[in-house]
């Protein structure tokens, strides 16, 4: 089992990374990828799950960012809402947002499936899931990595339609997908 694959050992990992968490983060996913996971965000309703500092959505009024940290909470730099929760158990309506986006924190939920579960639950018709995510076995003593194939199934396993599926250098990769 991964280091990080439990919700409790997640928050407690972020909650000491919390202090140096944008000077490791910039290093470990790049802000052009950031960028471009921002440019695939469809409508103004938008989840960012496991938010921490608010790297990749403070910039959206009317994001809502999520996460189990309290530390990462505090330091968090959003102009939207924020939310202190598991997102297996996200206390949100269905069909609430029109893009559910894990940049870098899919691979820390417990059940992947069920997490994809909660995202097409919480997505409207149409709308769009968006992953940054780690892309080699490397990692895995650390964290879930999925391959594409993985991807697609749990997607599909979810309504969702897998879209895209890009290696963004041979440690990250980018998915997308809109619930069918």
């Amino acid at each position: 089992m991964p280091l990080l694959s439990t919700p409790s050992r997640a928050k407690r990992f972020f909650d000491r990374l919390a202090p140096a968490y944008d000077r490791i983060n910039t290093r470990i996913y790049r802000e052009a990828w950031r960028s471009r996971i921002r440019g695939e965000i469809l409508g103004p309703r938008v989840l960012d799950v496991g938010v921490g500092t608010g790297f990749t959505t403070g910039h959206l009024e009317t994001a809502v960012g999520i996460d189990l940290s309290l530390e990462m909470l505090h330091r968090a730099r959003h102009r939207g809402q924020l939310v202190r929760a598991d997102f297996l158990l996200a206390p949100f309506r269905d069909t609430t947002f029109d893009t559910v986006l894990f940049a870098g924190s899919f691979y820390y939920l417990g059940d992947p499936l069920a997490g994809m579960r909660e995202a097409a639950r919480l997505l409207r018709p149409g709308g769009r899931i968006l992953l940054l995510s780690p892309a080699t076995i490397l990692l895995a003593p650390m964290v879930r990595v999925y391959s594409p194939e993985q991807y697609e199934a749990m997607m599909a396993r979810a309504g969702i339609r897998m879209e895209r599926y890009d290696r963004l250098n041979w440690a990250a990769c980018f998915v997308r997908g809109s619930k069918t």
